[in-house]
């Protein structure tokens, strides 16, 4: 099948993650953006999302901005609605793609996308360095802070930016509620926090005060100067979509992943908006119903996850995922040398995996939590964003010797309900309750399939693939009832195969 097949008679296409993000959704965002969409729209999320897209020799990492940036042809490129934006990181992000040489004269940035601000970025270091155990592992960018504000009606827009007096009647309100919470931890602490040259939002220290711990006059300062760079990219996205969906070629570019989602994730250990389809096309401003095409990104057959979390394929277990949340890529660089895919070892195995796939995160340099493909997961994410999906990063496994693929869980926590269905130790589970009080006790049922040892990169038809990948995909496809609409074996755009 080609690309013009898939895509014949689509108008609105999304590419949401199945999985726990980081599984190559830049890519093809990019991909589509250069042969088919005339509109790319980034509709959830922050800059807690790191899409990289690489031509040849170069790689380009976002954050915010809609990866159809990059093409020379016309692509209008919106942020929605439905994303927290910190106006420091936006700037910076524009201004290292005019360095690159990439204009953004068709960037539009959505009037009602709500605001991350210092006081966000500050309270979500803050509960995560006093939080022990109890800590999310969230990036420390305020995504979940800024959310917050949206049901509490203390929330920011883009527009206030445009308007001193409201900015400033706003701000001052949401200090003040702010403040209250901010007063309960140690002075010290908020000023060493505010000021970590590391976080550039922070402007070197300029928004602490020591009797109120931000500064409404600088806040101001700052952020009314934001407005007046960020005013020519500002519009009424939600009106432009409406006029628009139907008539032109909408992609929904998704950031991080379903299984992440706040109203269908692994809860609590889940980011602050909904990732899947659903909140994906309310943040982009279209219906669920207009979304002609749904093409969810399944990394397979190994899977990652980054921060806290249960993951119950996890290659080293609670070992593992201390390790990685602990760590740093150099630093695990030093510890562990002559790891292998074949490494008898899970820990060791899983490192390797991780390095032969570069899985380390692109906002924070984390090490991603690395483990098999877990079907149940993949059944579940299946339900809520439908069944077609494109496989990436399959070529990170060739030379394995043996692909472990979990089918099933058995269940091995107390008895509890889970609506009006008692879950049993001992249970078998082929589709994934997403709650941590369940996977956390769950063991997975693997089946072993042969590996291949061929370079998937030679072929360019579905039958020019090794026979042993063959096997695997179609064993996906049949247990997890899923169509592989498309598979990624690398990250150049030519090393793709339509399905």
């Amino acid at each position: 099948m080609t690309l013009e097949t898939l895509v014949e008679g689509k108008k609105t296409i999304a590419l949401p993650c199945a999985q726990w993000g980081d599984t190559g959704k830049g890519k093809f965002v990019d991909f589509f953006a250069e042969e088919w969409a005339d509109i790319v729209i980034r509709g959830t999320g922050g800059a807690n999302a790191g899409h990289t897209i690489r031509f040849g020799d170069k790689e380009i990492v976002l954050h915010l901005i809609p990866s159809g940036i990059l093409h020379d042809r016309t692509v209008t490129n919106i942020i929605g609605n439905g994303v927290v934006l910190d106006p420091w990181e936006t700037l910076h992000e524009i201004q290292r793609l005019h360095d690159a040489g990439y204009s953004t004269d068709n960037l539009m940035i959505s009037h009602n996308a709500k605001l991350v601000l210092p006081q966000h970025i500050l309270l979500d270091r803050l509960e995560e360095a006093v939080a022990g155990k109890e800590k999310l592992g969230t990036t420390g960018r305020g995504i979940g802070k800024a959310y917050e504000d949206v049901p509490a009606r203390i929330a920011l827009t883009v527009n206030d930016l445009l308007n001193p007096d409201i900015l400033h009647k706003k701000l001052k309100r949401n200090l003040e509620r702010r403040a209250r919470v901010l007063q309960t931890y140690d002075p010290a602490l908020v000023k060493a926090i505010l000021s970590d040259p590391e976080v550039s939002s922070f402007r070197n220290g300029s928004f602490f005060n020591a009797e109120a711990g931000l500064s409404l006059d600088a806040l101001m300062a700052f952020y009314t100067e934001y407005g007046v760079q960020l005013k020519e990219h500002v519009r009424d996205t939600q009106k432009y979509v409406r006029e628009h969906v139907g008539r032109k070629k909408i992609l929904l570019e998704g950031a991080q992943g379903t299984l992440l989602s706040v109203d269908y994730g692994t809860i609590p250990f889940v980011t602050s908006s909904d990732c899947s389809i659903e909140g994906l096309a309310k943040g982009a401003g279209v219906n669920r119903s207009e979304v002609d095409l749904v093409l969810s990104i399944v990394k397979a057959p190994y899977m990652t996850r980054v921060g806290e979390g249960p993951f119950p394929t996890e290659l080293g277990g609670t070992e593992s995922a201390k390790h990685c949340n602990a760590s740093r890529r150099e630093q695990e660089q030093r510890e562990y040398h002559g790891v292998s895919v074949n490494d008898a070892d899970p820990l060791r195995q899983g490192i390797a995996i991780r390095r032969e796939g570069n899985e380390f995160g692109a906002t924070t340099s984390r090490p991603r939590r690395v483990g098999w493909l877990d079907l149940p997961l993949l059944r579940y994410a299946a339900q809520i964003n439908g069944p077609d999906i494109i496989v990436t990063k399959p070529d990170v496994l060739r030379g394995c010797n043996t692909i472990n693929i979990c089918d099933a869980y058995r269940y091995d926590g107390p008895n509890m309900y889970v609506g009006e269905t008692e879950l049993k130790k001992g249970q078998v589970l082929f589709t994934a309750i997403p709650a941590a009080e369940v996977l956390q006790h769950c063991t997975p049922l693997y089946d072993q399939l042969p590996g291949w040892h061929e370079d998937l990169r030679e072929a360019r038809a579905y039958h020019e693939l090794p026979r042993n990948f063959r096997a695997i995909m179609n064993y996906i496809e049949g247990r997890a009832g899923v169509h592989i609409r498309i598979i990624s074996f690398g990250p150049e755009r030519t090393q793709t195969i339509i399905r």
